[in-house]
């Protein structure tokens, strides 16, 4: 990245604020994806009454996408490490195929799962590698 398109830097306390929420928004996108079948398993009554529309999955990887790469972008700006970028480009990359490419929904669920779970490590690791507050 050049020095005309590179994210400001943000400071370290909200660095910290959007991280957590990153994680945050992984985690609930994952037990979205394995809470809720068995949910439905458990209650029938409320599977027929609960409907996840369609484009829930799309909405939250419109959402995931913008504010995973602030994050990434903006922490490796400071501490200047790829891995956490990588894992969470791969994170994304699942929870794409599972919301706009796996027709199977039991296939869908499981890419999905898997990507919020590289996700969220990547953002864990993101986190991790910033140097400590002075």
């Amino acid at each position: 990245m050049t020095s005309s398109t590179a994210l400001p830097e943000l400071p370290p306390r909200r660095q910290r604020l959007l991280d957590g929420f990153a994680v945050t928004a992984s985690l609930l996108c994952l037990i979205h994806c394995l809470a809720l079948p068995l949910l439905f398993v458990a209650l029938p009554v409320l599977a027929t009454m609960l409907v996840v529309p369609e484009s829930f999955h799309a909405i939250a990887f419109a959402f995931a996408v913008p504010t995973s790469m602030l994050a990434m972008a903006s922490r490796h700006a400071r501490h200047g490490r790829h891995g956490p970028a990588l894992l969470a480009g791969a994170g994304l990359a699942l929870l794409g195929l599972g919301a706009f490419a796996v027709e199977a929904e039991v296939a869908e669920r499981i890419v999905s799962s898997i990507g919020a779970v590289i996700l969220a490590t990547a953002h864990v690791l993101n986190w991790r590698a910033l140097p400590p507050r002075s």
